[in-house]
C-alpha cells in the first residue's frame, strides 16, 4: 500500500527536520514495513499552472491549436495537440526547461 507522508501527518506529529529515512526507520519500529520511499516531486520541475485565455487553429497544421495562456508572471502562447481544451480552463503549462519523470524535458 502506498501511504503518502500528508496523510500520516493527519495522525502523528513529525518534527520538521526529520528525514524520510529516520521516519520510515521509526515506521518500521511500530511493526509497519516501509518496502521504498518515493519523493515524486523531485522528477517534476518548471510546471507552473495557467489559464487559457483564447484558443486559435493553428496556421499549418490541422491537428493543432495556439493558446494564449496567463501564467501568473505574464501571458505565453502555446501550441498544443490537446482537443479537450476550453477558454478559460486551469491547465498544467510545462515551461522551457521542465522536466517530467522518465527524463522528459520541454522546449521552446
Amino acid at each position: 500500500m502506498l501511504v503518502p507522508i500528508s496523510w500520516v501527518k493527519n495522525y502523528v506529529e513529525i518534527p520538521e527536520n526529520e528525514s524520510l529515512k529516520e521516519l520510515a526507520d521509526k515506521l518500521t519500529m511500530t511493526g509497519s514495513k516501509v518496502e521504498d520511499i518515493k519523493v515524486l516531486r523531485e522528477e517534476i520541475s518548471k510546471v507552473v499552472v495557467g489559464k487559457i485565455l483564447s484558443i486559435d487553429p493553428h496556421p499549418n497544421a490541422d491537428k493543432l491549436t495556439v493558446c494564449q495562456v496567463d501564467i501568473g508572471s505574464e501571458i505565453i502562447q502555446v501550441v498544443t495537440g490537446a482537443g479537450n481544451i476550453e477558454t478559460g480552463q486551469l491547465v498544467p503549462v510545462a515551461l522551457h526547461g521542465a522536466r517530467l519523470p522518465g527524463g522528459v524535458t520541454f522546449k521552446k
